[in-house]
């Protein structure tokens, strides 16, 4: 089956695809866009919190705001230059 599927793939397309995404990756405003999401992702307390516990919901978003946090730290390294991807390819 697997090498059926690959029999269908255009691997010009694949490879523009694959240099698309990690460019994206290595542009800071991919992660300030992360960042924000993640923020808007996290629990309000207008929300409906469905079966969630008060735990569940402050762990949830302890997590999104870290995450968040780190979206936000990449961005700013990226945009200062700070990140080398020497190698990395």
């Amino acid at each position: 089956m697997v090498a059926r599927i690959l029999e269908r793939v255009d691997a010009a397309q694949l490879g523009r695809r694959v240099a698309q995404d990690a460019l994206s990756e290595a542009e800071a405003c991919t992660w300030w866009r992360r960042a924000e999401m993640l923020e808007w992702a996290r629990p309000r307390p207008e929300d409906w919190p469905g079966n969630a516990t008060p735990a569940e919901l402050a762990e949830r978003d302890r997590k999104l705001a870290a995450q968040a946090r780190a979206a936000r730290n990449h961005a700013e390294l990226l945009a200062r230059h700070l990140l080398d991807f020497e190698g990395e390819l």
